[in-house]
């Protein structure tokens, strides 16, 4: 990880804490060459101009057994673009939600823990259609790459896909 207006110090201590930021400074100083006071005085400078958001802990809902992510792609009639993309962003199950290039168009990640929570989206959808031209609901089969949930790229051979 590098990020350009950072000195190689603080790029070093982003590198070190990025997969676990439960680390005592002294644990990330011996690591990037600083005592704990100069990595606690470098951390909250980062944390003043907004490069460190927060340090969070990371549920995984998704481990739920019949837990099922999918995209969502909505093209919208241009007079009620701003009330579909309201009705969509409000949903518990849309976790992120995206205006993209092209004709009024919305891309959302979701994720229902229960096959009944994915039904009732759908049916949702086919009932609050107003202002929406098409809806496209996509099941994921597997990850290829996710850079921040930790998946590395990995070409899988057919035969061990999912």
């Amino acid at each position: 990880m590098h990020i350009d207006g950072l000195d190689e110090l603080d790029n070093k201590i982003l590198s070190v804490i990025k997969d676990n930021a439960r680390q005592s400074f002294s644990d990330i100083g011996a690591q990037v060459g600083l005592s704990r006071v100069a990595v606690k005085a470098r951390m909250e400078a980062m944390e003043k101009k907004g490069v460190i958001e927060g340090y969070h802990t990371k549920i995984n809902a998704e481990s739920a057994p019949e837990g099922r992510r999918f995209f969502l792609e909505v093209i919208a009639q241009p007079d009620q673009f701003d009330q579909v993309v309201d009705r969509i962003a409000s949903q518990e199950v849309i976790r992120r939600a995206y205006a993209v290039t092209g004709d009024c168009r919305i891309i959302a990640e979701g994720y229902c823990t229960k096959k009944m929570q994915y039904e009732n989206f759908a049916r949702y959808l086919r009932n609050n259609s107003n202002g929406i031209k098409s809806a496209v609901i996509m099941d994921t089969l597997y990850a290829i790459k996710d850079v921040c949930g930790g998946v590395d790229y990995v070409r899988l051979e057919e035969k061990e896909r999912p």
